[in-house]
C-alpha cells in the first residue's frame, strides 16, 4: 500500500515545490522592479510570436486581418499558441495566464508520478525509482520555466508522459486496453510535435521499440498496423500544420519556420547564412545575438559606418579574424549592410516582401556562404571537434537553476551555494553518464531511450551549436533516469570487484 501511495505523495510535494519557488520567484522579482506579464508570468523576448496572434484569434475570432498578420502568425509552431488559446477560451484574458501557470505546475506534477513509473519499470526497483523521481521532482532545478510562456512550460511534461503511456501499451495485456494506450500514447505524442518539433528526432526509436514489442508477440501483421497507427497519430499535428499552412500561405513551412522571405526583420536567409559562419567557433548563441541585432538595428536606421562593422569584428576572435582575413569580413559585412537596408522600406511601413530573396540579400547570404566554406574547409579540427566540445561543456556543465532569485537575489548565500552545487553535481553527472549507460545497461528498451536521448544532444551540440539551457530541459528527466541507473551499475560493479580482491 505504501508503495502505491508513494508516488502520489512525491507528485504532490513536487506540485506544492513548484508552486513555491516560481512564487517566492514572482516575488523576488517584484521587489526587484523586473516587469512581468499581467503580474502572472515572467517575460520573455519570444511570448508575441506565441501568444499574440492567439489573443487576437479569441478576441477577433481571427489570427490575422492583413497579409502581413497572415505570414508573421506562422514563425513559430502552433501547439503553445493553442494551448495559450485554450486557457483563453475557458477562463478569459484576465485569468488566462494564472490559469496556463496552473496548469503547467499540474502537467510538471503529473509528469514525475509518470516518471517513478517509467524508472519503476526499467530498474525494477522502487528505491532506485523514488530517488529520480525525488531528484526530478523536488529539487528546483526542472521547474525554472513553469512561470513561463514558453514551451519547456510543458514540453518536458509531454515527453515524459507519451512514453510513459507508450510503456503502458507494451505491459498491458488486454488488448482493448492497448489500443485504447496506443491512442492516448500518439495523441499526446503528437501535441508534442507541434509544441517543439524538433523532438520528432525521438519518434524513431519510439517507432522501433513499439514495433519490437508487438513482433516478440510474435505477430507480424498486428506489429505493422499498431506502429503505423502510432506513427499516423503521431505526425498527424505536424501534418495538419503543414498541409493548413500549404492553402493559406501557399507553402510549406518546415519544422523551424522563424526565416521567411516574406518578413522583414532580424532573422532572413542572411542572418541564417551568418549564423552558418559564426558557429564555426561561436558556442554561445547569447555571445552572436548580442553582436548581431545591435548591429541590425544601427544599420536599420542607415547607420553604415565602419564603425559599425569594427565593432562586430573586435568580438570575433583574433585567430579567427585572421583565419578569414579581415577585408573579407569587412566586405561581407558591407554587403549585409546592402541586405539589411534594402528591406528596411518594408520593415518601416509592416508590408509584405516578395517571396523571394532581394538581390542585395542573395549576394550578402552567398557571401557568408562562401566564407563559412573556407573557416570549415581551413579550420577542420576548430569545426568539427573544438566548438562541439565547447558546446557540450555549455550543455552540461551548470546547475539548470536559471530562475532570477538562484542567480541574482541569494547568490553567494551559504544554502544558495550549497543547492547550486548539489544541482550542478547532479546534473552534470547524469549527462556525462550518458555515454557510459549505452554500453553498460543492456536492455534493448533503455537503450533505445539512450540512443534517442544521444541523437538529441548530438544535434544540438554539432548541427544547432548556440544552445541555451532551456533547450536540454526537455530531456532531463530521460537523463536522470538513465543517469541514476548507471550510476546504479558502477556502485553494483565497483562492489563486485571489491569483493573478488578479498
Amino acid at each position: 500500500m505504501l508503495n502505491k501511495l508513494l508516488p502520489l505523495l512525491i507528485a504532490l510535494l513536487s506540485l506544492a515545490s513548484a508552486f513555491f519557488w516560481n512564487e517566492l520567484n514572482l516575488k523576488n522579482l517584484n521587489e526587484a522592479k523586473i516587469p512581468l506579464r499581467n503580474n502572472q508570468t515572467v517575460i520573455t523576448e519570444d511570448d508575441a510570436s506565441y501568444l499574440n496572434h492567439y489573443q487576437r484569434l479569441y478576441e477577433k475570432r481571427t489570427k490575422y486581418e492583413t497579409n502581413f498578420d497572415k505570414f508573421s502568425s506562422s514563425i513559430r509552431p502552433p501547439g503553445y499558441g493553442l494551448f495559450y488559446y485554450l486557457t483563453l477560451k475557458f477562463t478569459g484574458i484576465s485569468n488566462a495566464l494564472f490559469v496556463l501557470k496552473i496548469v503547467q505546475c499540474l502537467l510538471f506534477a503529473i509528469s514525475v508520478f509518470c516518471l517513478f513509473e517509467l524508472s519503476l519499470f526499467f530498474t525494477k526497483s522502487h528505491w532506485l525509482a523514488l530517488i529520480t523521481a525525488i531528484i526530478y521532482g523536488l529539487l528546483p532545478l526542472s521547474i525554472g520555466f513553469l512561470y513561463y510562456t514558453l514551451t519547456e512550460g510543458i514540453t518536458p511534461a509531454l515527453l515524459v508522459i507519451s512514453i510513459y503511456l507508450m510503456v503502458k501499451v507494451t505491459t498491458e495485456k488486454e488488448v482493448r486496453f492497448q489500443l485504447l494506450y496506443l491512442l492516448f500514447a500518439g495523441g499526446v505524442c503528437s501535441i508534442l510535435l507541434i509544441v517543439r518539433p524538433f523532438l520528432i528526432l525521438f519518434l524513431p526509436f519510439f517507432l522501433i521499440g513499439l514495433f519490437l514489442n508487438w513482433i516478440n508477440q510474435k505477430c507480424l501483421k498486428r506489429a505493422v498496423l499498431n506502429t503505423f497507427l502510432f506513427l499516423l497519430l503521431s505526425i498527424s499535428g505536424i501534418a495538419t500544420w503543414q498541409i493548413k499552412s500549404k492553402i493559406e500561405l501557399g507553402k510549406w513551412l518546415g519544422l523551424h519556420p522563424i526565416y521567411q522571405n516574406e518578413i522583414a526583420g532580424v532573422f532572413r536567409k542572411p542572418h541564417a547564412s551568418l549564423w552558418a559562419l559564426f558557429k564555426g567557433w561561436e558556442s554561445n548563441g547569447a555571445h552572436f545575438h548580442e553582436t548581431i541585432v545591435p548591429f541590425w538595428e544601427a544599420t536599420m536606421t542607415l547607420d553604415t559606418s565602419q564603425k559599425q562593422i569594427d565593432k562586430v569584428i573586435a568580438e570575433i576572435p583574433k585567430n579567427i579574424v585572421k583565419s578569414i582575413g579581415k577585408q573579407e569580413l569587412i566586405w561581407a559585412f558591407r554587403l549585409y549592410q546592402k541586405a539589411i537596408i534594402a528591406q528596411n522600406p518594408f520593415y518601416e511601413k509592416q508590408q509584405l516582401m516578395p517571396s523571394y530573396l532581394l538581390k542585395d540579400e542573395q549576394r550578402a547570404m552567398k557571401n557568408f556562404d562562401r566564407l563559412a566554406l573556407k573557416f570549415k574547409s581551413k579550420n577542420l579540427y576548430q569545426y568539427h571537434i573544438k566548438t562541439p566540445l565547447q558546446v557540450s561543456k555549455t550543455m552540461i556543465f551548470h546547475s539548470n537553476l536559471s530562475l532570477y532569485q538562484f542567480q541574482h537575489t541569494y547568490r553567494v548565500t551559504i544554502w544558495m551555494e550549497t543547492l547550486r552545487l548539489l544541482c550542478f553535481g547532479i546534473h552534470s553527472l547524469a549527462f556525462l553518464l550518458l555515454p557510459i549507460a549505452l554500453f553498460a545497461l543492456k536492455d534493448a528498451r533503455i537503450r533505445l531511450l539512450i540512443l534517442g536521448v544521444l541523437s538529441y544532444c548530438f544535434y544540438l551540440l554539432y548541427f544547432q551549436r548556440g544552445i541555451e539551457e532551456r533547450y536540454t530541459l526537455p530531456i532531463l528527466p530521460l537523463v536522470l533516469i538513465i543517469g541514476v541507473m548507471t550510476f546504479n551499475y558502477l556502485i553494483s560493479l565497483l562492489k563486485k570487484i571489491h569483493c573478488l580482491k578479498k
